[in-house]
């Protein structure tokens, strides 16, 4: 009988090449093939008038494209994770869904919250940035149409300057005109905002809530650092296809704690319940 033993070696020696050329630059693995977009984002639809975007948590490279020369790298640890638990806690609380569109390539390839001429450089990279924010718009439309009391979209991010304390992004109130149109301005900086309920249980959040209901007496301004990226200001309800959007940059204490997603959830439920948009 003959040995099938060369032949055996050399299938395990064209898997292992195999394996290896699948590593994208810098030790990000690399989709390929036929399958390769859909390992670009993970996304759903859902049944509440919520959707929550998660830019900046992806691991994988796209083959062929190197990293970018220019911009931040900084990938915003455990807001996929943050993102699906909270999902699930919300669809606990009630039988449904947020929509969900989380970003798997890693940023320095692609950054999905910056306009394109800042978002890649290799023109290889434009179907994954174009795929995300196709979803995204897909899902806000119909968000806007199914919801006609109002919807919200939350973009997850995380900041490191900080660990202990969670960032509003608004534009200082631009990107949710429609809440502040019918509820004003303590809708988004009182005690009964998003930001307030997630500090009526224990996190401390900037901007401070406002306590002083008086119209005179409330900033909307917000840390510029973290004052509202490209998604909010793309999606946001200043735009007339735009719904209620907030960017919410969580302290790395925070995204840590293994409460947040239920205590977030709660905070969710609430603000939306409150402002209308969920009955």
């Amino acid at each position: 009988m003959t040995s099938n033993l060369p032949q055996m070696r050399r299938r395990e020696a064209v898997q292992a090449l195999s394996a290896l050329s699948a590593l994208g630059c810098g030790g990000f693995m690399a989709a390929q093939g036929a399958r390769a977009e859909e390992a670009w984002i993970t996304s759903h639809p859902g049944e509440l008038p919520l959707i929550l975007t998660v830019p900046h948590d992806g691991d994988r490279s796209i083959f062929g494209v190197a990293r970018r020369d220019q911009g931040t790298f900084v990938r915003d640890t455990l807001t996929q994770n943050l993102a699906q638990r909270t999902v699930e806690q919300l669809h606990q609380r009630t039988g449904k869904r947020p929509y969900l569109v989380m970003f798997n390539v890693a940023r320095p390839f692609v950054d999905v919250n910056r306009a394109a001429e800042e978002a890649f450089e290799s023109p290889k990279a434009e179907p994954a940035y174009r795929m995300y924010h196709d979803t995204v718009a897909r899902h806000v439309a119909e968000l806007k149409a199914r919801f006609p009391r109002g919807a919200l979209l939350v973009d997850v991010h995380g900041q490191g300057a900080e660990a202990q304390t969670t960032f509003r992004g608004t534009r200082a109130g631009l990107t949710v005109k429609a809440l502040r149109a019918q509820h004003g301005a303590m809708a988004v900086a009182g005690p009964q905002s998003l930001m307030g309920e997630l500090d009526a249980r224990g996190y401390r959040v900037f901007p401070a809530t406002h306590a002083d209901a008086s119209a005179q007496a409330i900033d909307l301004r917000e840390d510029p650092r973290f004052a509202g990226g490209y998604t909010v200001a793309t999606y946001g309800s200043h735009q007339t296809t735009g719904i209620d959007a907030i960017q919410i940059e969580f302290g790395r204490g925070h995204r840590a704690d293994f409460e947040m997603p239920k205590h977030l959830a709660d905070s969710l439920l609430a603000f939306l319940r409150r402002f209308g948009y969920l009955a």
